[in-house]
């Protein structure tokens, strides 16, 4: 069992790995919002147009997560086993790693920005929103990726605090930045859609730079100068961790831009419905999120430590706790959601769609719990493979494919899409807790 008194053991309890990562969620989904939120009173037409960016945004920044997922793992599971130099090799790749690939997907989003847009066939004025949106965040894709590596490598360590710290300070600055881009403080003008993502590009440049202070400051070995120094086989260990785990978030996010798709060919008032339906469920499974991410990086200490009947109870255990908490949450959600909805829109088409939708949330997320705890307990032991395969299938056999059915086919609309995301998370859900109880990511050895 962890020994208290040792201070990287003491960093590894589950509570103290948790909860400043549900802050930092909460934090990250309030920024969101806020997007939505204070553009909202500016144009709908702009908020539908985040909403279809926000997954070419979100796509960039899974593949930028590559590193940073083997990263965590291997970080973990050496410092469990004691092998300290091996850490911070890790470490060192994954900054050399997630630095040629950030500058990769800047130079991407920079260019394909036109193309991604018009391939949607979006109305003009949304058109040009989510053209102006993608093309200044997408850019800035090589701060988001360091950033996130100089994360984990403080989470890995035991260090969850310090990233929700700078988060909280640069989330700040991001909201500020967005008064000022769209509600003429000290007589500046509108500056709109560009002006909330230049605030957003901003902040994240000062997010990284200060987490690369604090790895410092906590005394975590750095020595950017032995990169060459570094076995060849931590390289290709990070990025075939990476490459499988981001196979199955990306195969998630390219399903979701595909539903996207179809939700945009039901009009703009679906779309809107979506996006809002979307932003307010992101409240609803955040403590379910910060459980799962700490119990990856629990589970690879453990693993490292060989605790094998000790991390395979506590996952069961967390993931009872955070089913209870998000469904929970889902239905204070559900209870109050006119007077919710009221805050975002007077559109009465998107308000009806919208609580449709949140109402459907209460299948969802208790469905999605499932995957968010038991499949990042997985990760953290090295069993990749299965979840990426079984996601692959259930996403595009059952998410999109009900989406088309219920939503297109029987003219269920957004609700049928809606319904379709329920179905694939149950599915996948079920499946990866009878592999956690089945014992069977013990035979994987990363290290």
């Amino acid at each position: 069992m962890l020994d208290k008194s040792n201070p990287i053991e003491r960093r590894m309890q589950i509570t103290t790995l948790a909860w400043p990562i549900l802050v930092e969620i909460l934090l990250r989904t309030a920024i969101s919002t806020s997007d939505v939120f204070m553009l909202s009173g500016y144009s709908d037409l702009a908020v539908s147009a985040i909403g279809v960016i926000s997954q070419i945004i979100f796509f960039l920044m899974i593949i930028s997560m590559m590193v940073s997922t083997g990263t965590g793992i291997l970080i973990g599971q050496y410092n469990g086993s004691g092998r300290t130099q091996q850490s911070t090799d890790v470490a060192v790749a994954s900054v050399v790693l997630g630095g040629i690939l950030g500058l990769g997907l800047s130079l991407f989003a920079f260019f394909a920005a036109n193309p991604i847009v018009i391939m949607y066939g979006l109305e003009s004025d949304v058109a040009t929103f989510a053209y102006d949106y993608l093309i200044i965040t997408g850019s800035f894709t090589l701060t988001v990726t360091l950033g996130i590596v100089f994360s984990t490598i403080l989470r890995s360590n035991g260090y969850s605090r310090t990233p929700m710290i700078v988060n909280l300070l640069t989330g700040g600055l991001n909201i500020f930045g967005n008064y000022c881009a769209l509600y003429q403080p000290f007589g500046l003008p509108v500056y709109g859609v560009q002006g909330v993502a230049v605030a957003t590009a901003f902040s994240q440049v000062i997010n990284t730079i200060i987490l690369w202070i604090m790895i410092h400051r906590k005394h975590i070995a750095l020595p950017m100068m032995s990169f060459k120094k570094i076995p060849q086989t931590t390289y290709k260990k990070i990025m075939h961790i990476g490459v499988m785990n981001a196979g199955e978030m990306l195969s998630y996010n390219l399903s979701q831009m595909v539903i996207v798709y179809l939700v945009v060919r039901m009009g703009t008032a679906s779309l809107t419905a979506f996006t809002y339906a979307q932003n307010i469920a992101r409240v609803s499974f955040a403590f379910a999120l910060a459980v799962g991410q700490a119990s990856q990086i629990q589970t690879s200490y453990y693993v490292g430590k060989k605790w094998i009947e000790q991390i395979l109870t506590r996952v069961q255990i967390y993931f009872l706790i955070s089913f209870a908490v998000s469904v929970a949450l889902t239905c204070i959600v559900f209870f109050f959601r006119y007077e919710l909805l009221d805050i975002f829109t007077q559109d009465p088409e998107v308000i009806t769609l919208t609580a449709g939708l949140i109402a459907g949330s209460i299948l969802v997320e208790a469905g999605r719990v499932f995957n968010l705890v038991f499949i990042s307990a997985l990760k953290g032991t090295g069993d990749i493979k299965f979840p990426v395969q079984l996601g692959i299938l259930s996403m595009w056999g059952v998410a999109v494919s009900l989406t088309y059915l219920l939503g297109v086919q029987f003219g269920f609309g957004v609700l049928g899409a809606w319904l379709a995301l329920a179905a694939d998370e149950w599915v996948r859900g079920v499946i990866m807790a009878r592999r956690w109880r089945s014992k069977v990511w013990t035979k994987f050895n990363l290290i």
